[in-house]
């Protein structure tokens, strides 16, 4: 949906968003200063300047009214720019309020305050959907320098590059990771050298069957299957990462994300 969707004469004059960080520390009464224990990104407000035209004031009320009945719901919207429209955020809006600017104007400014409670943007395409030779999702600012990316392997042995600002850790951060296999061999386990994580599932395929790992939680044909597994999980660094493959005689791996940007 546009913002000429909801009502006429109203645009974006301005997106402003700030990362928020929290570290903790833990003091030690015979240590002098702190040790590090853990950061976390926080939640962010995402503030959103709109101005809006009317010519009559019967046009302001009713403008005012769509506006309202669109953003004062209390599911999640998914919002982006035109400026940079291959980034998204998902936020919910919070209370704001709508008044000319001077009597009898015949304007108005506002600004809606969005709760972003991840803190962070999305690229609007899953890895596997990015169409990088047609540069289909791809925009500047989203850490991809060459059109040279896959995110499907058939080797036992590739790299996968995560054009993220943040490693995806579908564990600590309760990020978004679905890697997808058939394989035929008699177990399946996927290793990141890069940074030791790793995954296995610990029955035999034939390849038609269809192994997902979601995040933490494994999944065949559908159906359960973590139980199955060593409950390990994939952790993807920023930039590159080198992936090895071994129990299988075959295999397909497909890792699909989102891009995460501070």
């Amino acid at each position: 949906m546009r913002l000429s969707d909801i009502t006429q004469h109203v645009e974006l004059l301005s997106l402003d968003e700030n990362p928020a960080i929290t570290n903790t520390y833990q003091s030690n009464p015979a240590q002098d200063g702190e040790l590090w224990n853990y950061s976390t990104y926080n939640p962010t407000v995402v503030s959103c300047e709109f101005l809006l035209y009317f010519s009559t004031w019967q046009d302001y009320i009713l403008a005012k009214h769509d506006i309202m009945r669109t953003f004062m719901q209390k599911g999640l919207f998914r919002i982006r720019e035109e400026i940079n429209s291959q980034l998204v955020r998902y936020v919910r809006a919070s209370s704001f309020t709508i008044s000319p600017d001077d009597k009898g104007s015949n304007w108005v400014t506002f600004t809606i305050p969005f709760d972003n409670p991840s803190g962070m943007k999305y690229s609007l395409y899953r890895s596997d959907e990015v169409d990088l030779n047609a540069l289909k999702g791809w925009s500047y600012g989203q850490n991809l320098i060459d059109n040279d990316y896959s995110y499907r392997f058939s080797d036992k042995s590739f790299r996968v590059y995560n054009p993220s600002d943040i490693p995806i850790d579908p564990y600590l951060g309760k990020h978004d990771l679905k890697i997808i296999s058939k394989f035929s061999g008699s177990s399946l386990k996927i290793t990141n050298t890069t940074n030791g994580t790793s995954w296995s599932y610990n029955k035999s395929s034939n390849g038609n069957e269809t192994v997902l790992l979601d995040g933490i939680v494994t999944t065949v044909n559908g159906n359960p299957a973590t139980v199955n597994t060593d409950y390990g999980h994939i952790v993807l660094n920023a930039g590159w990462n080198d992936i090895v493959v071994s129990g299988t005689n075959s295999n397909d791996i497909t890792f699909s994300f989102p891009f995460i940007y501070i």
